[in-house]
């Protein structure tokens, strides 16, 4: 009976410890960015040294491929990984200078024992870093695009207002641009619903940078029970007269600094 209950837990992911903690067993690993950054390499580590990785995760959470397999235990971890701005790093493909600007981040997380998600997918272990670098992890048997959908929201910008992104050499500039004003949607408003997203951005290329300092729109933006998409419904309510007037008074929309 002990063999077999063993049997079903390792087919699951995970064995309770000789300590009693959490250990989990041939676990696929992926890493979502949230930052401005493009990232060369993540890791997390538990306390005994064992570790799992990926390379390339991209600006938005798009490009970190899945790596297999790997068995961490406990629940103190520390997550590292190594970044750079792309819009600098392109500055400097030619003059040998690019490793220069690549920082390192070492950053402690906290993941409490999670039961284990329902279904026959290969069990995965999420790593989430955040604009504000605080991470987060999670077992899950699905893909996703992450939390925040920052590649999905330059993607419908691109496509649908292009016109108003004259400023803008490609697609890249854009998401890195988004990842950047993203620091401020998330950071200071919360904005993690996807048709919020699309509104606030849709805001900060086409009509002001600083839209979000207009009293009536950061009433919305302030209130602390706004539900989601309750941002969105608000600014697809503003009269073409009120869009006019705000793109007037406010600073020029598009700014690459985020």
């Amino acid at each position: 009976m002990r063999k077999l209950l063993m049997t079903v837990l390792m087919s699951l992911g995970l064995l309770a410890g000789c300590n009693g903690e959490p250990s989990y067993k041939g676990v696929s690993f992926i890493a979502y960015n949230y930052t401005q950054f493009d990232m060369d390499s993540v890791s997390v580590t538990d306390k005994a040294g064992e570790s799992a990785a990926t390379m390339q995760v991209s600006v938005g959470a798009g490009g970190g491929s899945v790596a297999c397999c790997y068995t961490l235990k406990g629940t103190e971890f520390t997550a590292e990984w190594r970044a750079a701005d792309p819009e600098v790093l392109g500055q400097h493909l030619d003059d040998g200078r690019m490793q220069e600007f690549f920082f390192t981040r070492k950053k402690k997380v906290t993941f409490a024992p999670a039961g284990i998600p329902s279904g026959d997918g290969p069990l995965v272990l999420e790593l989430h870093i955040y604009p504000d670098e605080h991470v987060e992890m999670a077992l899950s048997r699905k893909l996703v695009n992450g939390r925040l959908p920052i590649v999905d929201t330059t993607r419908w910008l691109w496509r649908t207002h292009k016109d108003a992104l004259t400023g803008f050499s490609d697609v890249y500039e854009v998401l890195h641009t988004v990842a950047r004003v993203t620091k401020t949607s998330w950071g200071k408003y919360r904005i993690e619903d996807a048709a919020d997203m699309r509104e606030y951005m849709k805001m900060y290329f086409t009509v002001a940078s600083n839209f979000d300092q207009d009293p009536e729109v950061n009433a919305v933006l302030e209130k602390k029970d706004r539900q989601p998409g309750e941002f969105a419904r608000a600014i697809e309510a503003l009269t073409p007269e009120r869009i006019a007037a705000m793109k007037k008074s406010g600073s020029a929309p598009g700014d690459k600094n985020g």
